[in-house]
């Protein structure tokens, strides 16, 4: 069962923006303190838990809450090098998000390029010039595991719960380390986030997932370290991103990115395959 957080804290007076619905959650708002005044009385400010404290103090270093929730569509570009094949090619990618439900992701190893969409409720893969249908919520974690690679901001307001963990000392790094809660397009997630306590910048999310499968329930771990930021269009961004997961070591280098500006609509539809002319198979 997963932990209290260490103050209830009330429901966000606001709704996220149509980017975070496709990792739609209940999360809770940090409580602000407030001045007093004269028709106060008696009563005092709200408590602010360490866990909220620590969040809201992390959005304020990546550019403020309102500039995160601002950003309902971006576009980014980077390199994937496999650490744990290290003679293999790097891949291009390119990956674009705009508002709630429409995402594309564009892989180009050699002379192969997959393209695969997310729009609304359908999904699909296109390869070679053909392309395969497949169900949205088979693609979402495709999508959902690139944002926690790309905008690691978003991870300290998509979770239920947020619980202040410990401090400790990383290879020479303070760290303040939340415990995280939630459940994420039908897939509960328990997860740690390691926070730089000079920077407020995320500097580790380690995860476990909870995934249906073929022959039952699964338990997917990984960890992503963020290796070095950059400001872009007034966004602490990671330029340089580790991920680990079971049989796979990879190093994401970003070498473009675009926030907020209008995306093309067409690649958020559906190319159908061309159909054989007449009297071919």
């Amino acid at each position: 069962m997963p932990e209290k957080p260490d103050s209830p804290g009330p429901l966000r007076s606001q709704v996220l923006p149509a980017l975070l619905i496709g990792l739609i959650l209940v999360a809770t708002s940090p409580l602000q303190p407030r001045d007093l005044s004269a028709d106060d009385g008696d009563k005092t400010a709200p408590a602010v838990s360490p866990g909220q404290a620590l969040v809201e103090r992390s959005l304020r270093a990546y550019g403020g809450e309102a500039r995160v929730l601002s950003l309902n569509s971006f576009v980014f570009a980077y390199r994937i090098q496999s650490l744990s094949r290290p003679d293999s090619k790097p891949l291009s990618a390119k990956v674009y998000f705009n508002d709630s439900d429409r995402f594309r992701s564009e892989v180009q190893d050699g002379d192969r390029k997959v393209v695969t969409v997310l729009s609304g409720d359908r999904g699909w893969v296109e390869v070679a010039g053909t392309t395969l249908s497949r169900p949205a919520k088979q693609l979402s974690p495709l999508r959902n595991e690139t944002l926690s690679l790309l905008r690691p901001d978003l991870l300290l307001l998509i979770f239920s719960r947020y619980r202040y963990s410990t401090r400790i000392t990383e290879e020479g790094q303070p760290l303040e380390q939340l415990e995280v809660t939630g459940l994420v397009d039908g897939e509960y997630i328990r997860g740690r986030l390691s926070i730089n306590l000079d920077t407020g910048l995320i500097d580790k999310y380690q995860y476990e997932i909870e995934r249906a499968t073929r022959s039952g329930t699964g338990i997917f771990r990984g960890e992503v370290r963020y290796l070095e930021y950059a400001e872009i269009h007034g966004l602490q961004s990671p330029r340089r991103v580790l991920s680990r997961k079971t049989g796979a070591t990879s190093q994401i280098t970003v070498t473009g990115a675009s926030l907020g500006k209008p995306i093309d609509p067409d690649l958020f539809r559906e190319r159908k395959s061309p159909s054989a002319p007449a009297g071919q198979p």
